[in-house]
């Protein structure tokens, strides 16, 4: 059962007792239930966040973010072209649940399919993924987070494919086009970076045109960058997709060339993720929504409407790891600023 605001509200009291509530309201936070949460305001006009987790796998995910946070000082932080939440304060309740209170970070959910391509938010977008990727390596290793080399991700990739197709729900052009994918070389040949990890509309926001909050860290880790762009080409038109892809080349001219065609391939098991979760689950509708996803998709691998999957060729790949190789001393100057 969900617990209340006013609930909500009377253990962020407890949590932050500097502070006086005059207001509180349901927050949703597009987390299909996972959590409780509720926007307080204080006397002073300043906004907080109180929430409670309503697992175990969800508490160990509010865990993650907590410790995620905590990873940014204020240094981090000052060059960092959006705002992170903050903790200010927990409590537990008398089942000795956690109740965490954090700063609101104000912003609208990203509607990635309407968006214009060459709206200034489209800029903003690509600016704000390249700069989680350009945060040095060893602030995320210090802390203790995953890291996922290509080796570790194909492997893992490909694990998850075999469980996907035992369902017997994906079809025989789409296991091929992913299983071609997943045996180029080629494609996986990219230096891991610092990823967000769980970027979509819900925890990337927005305000006048560009992005103003990032939320949700607790897939904070190293990995394959192409993880935090596969929602754009997942749900956005292509031709906002190809600028906003663009405008990240621009960002982060060490990125490989093929992270593309990767985030494409990332988008699309997706859909495979969602019928497992659906299985696992035991959620018929989740199934079947799934299945409908994977449908559509085969249909337009069949009428040939979907991108091909594959490398760029390799002089491209040479030409963009000298790229990189150039954008590295200067990233070297820039690690100095965190």
């Amino acid at each position: 059962m969900a617990r209340s605001p006013l609930i909500l509200a009377a253990l962020a009291k407890d949590a932050v007792p500097q502070f006086d509530f005059a207001q509180v309201k349901h927050l949703d936070g597009g987390t299909s239930g996972a959590f409780d949460a509720a926007l307080l305001t204080a006397k002073s006009g300043e906004h907080f966040v109180v929430r409670m987790a309503n697992s175990a796998s969800a508490g160990t995910e509010l865990e993650a973010e907590i410790r995620a946070i905590k990873t940014f000082s204020p240094v981090v932080r000052l060059n960092l072209p959006f705002e992170i939440s903050q903790l200010v304060g927990d409590t537990q309740d008398s089942d000795g649940q956690r109740a965490m209170v954090f700063n609101f970070v104000y912003g609208n959910p990203i509607e990635i399919s309407q968006i214009e391509p060459m709206a200034d938010l489209t800029l903003s977008i690509a600016t704000a993924i390249a700069t989680i990727h350009k945060l040095p390596v060893e602030l995320v290793q210090n802390a203790g987070f995953p890291e996922l080399d290509p080796a570790s991700n194909l492997k893992y990739r490909v694990s998850e494919l075999d469980r996907s197709a035992q369902t017997g729900k994906i079809s025989p052009v789409l296991l091929q086009r992913w299983e071609s994918a997943l045996e180029d070389v080629n494609l996986f040949r990219y230096q891991p970076t610092v990823i967000h990890g769980s970027l979509n509309g819900h925890s990337m926001l927005e305000l006048d045109g560009k992005v103003s909050g990032v939320l949700q860290w607790s897939g904070l880790k190293i990995a394959d960058p192409a993880e935090d762009l596969a929602w754009i080409l997942g749900g956005a038109a292509p031709e906002l997709s190809r600028n906003l892809i663009a405008r990240y080349f621009e960002a982060r001219p060490a990125s490989d060339s093929n992270i593309w065609p990767r985030a494409l391939l990332y988008s699309e098991l997706e859909l495979t993720r969602w019928l497992l979760h659906g299985y696992s689950t035991g959620n018929q509708e989740i199934i079947e929504d799934a299945v409908g996803m994977l449908l559509v998709l085969t249909e337009e691998v069949e009428s040939g409407k979907a991108e091909r999957i594959h490398a760029a060729p390799l002089a491209s790949s040479i030409a963009q790891e000298k790229r990189a190789f150039e954008a590295s001393a200067t990233n070297l100057k820039n690690d100095e600023l965190f």
